[in-house]
């Protein structure tokens, strides 16, 4: 990608985000106009255990914690970050893959944000040039980057061209927040047990320390939130919600280290479709080095099926087809993983993913406060799946917190 290219592609994306004023990445932190959720006015202090060191419980503990609050957050794994994740081992020559979250819209204006706000540098998602891969019964076609970028992933969604990324890994978000609250996240600390009937609320996680606040800020996956007891009971809807009455999407990603790209020898970006379907990544396109990755994005169906292989076939079987796509691939391949979010225990799906019906009878009540328990994930809003629904519930959860008065519920 060209220099002018890649200060269009910036421009294009970055220029109007929702009126905030855009600063350079070099500009130092007391040169910074506000983050995008700062929280304005002063009040009184108030304790807040979040539940969740994905982007939605780091933002607002950030925030919160920016406004003078006392925040603890508590985490089941051992890293921050949620459903992005950003993997390097076992790859070689600094290369890494994205597991999670990764695409950026032109206009999620507060994953761009933030991303701006801590220095952080974005990039197109999707090269810029060599040959799109198109693999559709049994027929290998190639696109050119310029007819490819005017297209779509999926009907409804932005064009190619008006995706971006964060140089670097993605991880790179989360651990921007987290380095403002390292001394706040508490890993290894699921909760069991939450009881808001006394003046404060008591919180119990699984090695038996209990915490006690003011507020919580519940950011775990619906799924997930049947593993937390609550007293008094959460809504009759949330509980069914949670208990499988609203649908997460599998999804599964296989990723396979090459030698070397060898794709390239054909004039290829490493990037395509199939009609598996399946899409065809290369996090490698920009990154230095002789070696390169690919990864198999596969997603419903498609991942339910993979996630019934144990993991050498998973492998295998992706690259038994990619040999049809990428000639040369068996020969070439170095090491490989693969990683499903159904199989990931604190996730137990990729995002939410509700059918009609599902929505409509309850997505009033997934995100609303209960007691001083405020709810936040991209399932709680509009964008579910994506980063910025994520920001904005933590942003909305904290915002009720600051300010009170149901401020933050989702109504």
């Amino acid at each position: 990608m060209s220099e002018m290219n890649r200060r269009e592609f910036l421009l294009k994306s970055l220029i109007s985000l929702a009126g905030m004023t855009m600063i350079s990445c070099e500009d130092s932190p007391e040169e910074k106009e506000d983050s995008p959720g700062k929280l304005k006015s002063n009040q009184p202090p108030k304790s807040i255990i979040i539940i969740g060191a994905g982007l939605s419980g780091l933002v607002a503990g950030f925030e919160l914690k920016q406004a003078g609050h006392e925040v603890i957050i508590l985490e089941a794994r051992d890293r921050v970050g949620g459903r992005v994740l950003t993997v390097k081992d076992p790859f070689s020559e600094g290369l890494f893959a994205e597991a999670g979250a990764v695409r950026i819209p032109h206009d999620h204006d507060l994953t761009l944000g933030y991303a701006d706000y801590f220095g952080l540098k974005v990039d197109s998602f999707y090269p810029q040039d060599g040959y799109y891969v198109n693999y559709f019964e049994n027929t290998r076609s190639l696109l050119p980057a310029e007819e490819f970028l005017e297209g779509r992933p999926w009907e409804g969604s932005v064009k190619h061209k008006e995706y971006s990324k964060i140089l670097g890994g993605t991880d790179q978000l989360p651990k921007a927040f987290f380095d403002s609250l390292i001394e706040d996240v508490h890993f290894s600390n699921d909760v069991l047990f939450i009881d808001q009937t006394q003046d404060d609320i008591v919180v119990k996680v699984s090695d038996g320390t209990e915490y006690t606040c003011d507020y919580i800020i519940c950011t775990v996956p619906l799924p997930v939130l049947n593993m937390i007891e609550f007293s008094p009971p959460l809504s009759n809807e949330k509980m069914d919600a949670s208990n499988g009455g609203y649908y997460y999407a599998p999804s599964t990603r296989v990723f396979i280290q090459f030698k070397n790209r060898f794709w390239e020898n054909d004039g290829l970006n490493g990037w395509g479709y199939t009609d598996w379907p399946e899409e065809i990544w290369q996090p490698s396109w920009n990154r230095d080095g002789t070696k390169g990755i690919l990864l198999s994005y596969l997603r419903y169906e498609q991942a339910t099926d993979i996630d019934l292989l144990p993991e050498n076939d998973r492998i295998e079987n992706v690259i038994n087809r990619w040999e049809n796509v990428f000639p040369g691939a068996q020969s070439n391949i170095d090491t490989g993983l693969s990683l499903s979010w159904m199989e990931e225990n604190w996730s137990r799906g990729a995002w939410a993913s509700p059918s009609e019906e599902q929505n409509e009878l309850y997505s009033s009540h997934i995100g609303k406060t209960e007691g001083r328990v405020y709810f936040a994930g991209e399932h709680t809003t509009e964008y579910h799946g994506w980063m910025q629904g994520a920001l904005q519930s933590g942003i909305r959860a904290a915002e009720g917190v600051h300010y009170g008065d149901n401020f933050g519920q989702l109504v």
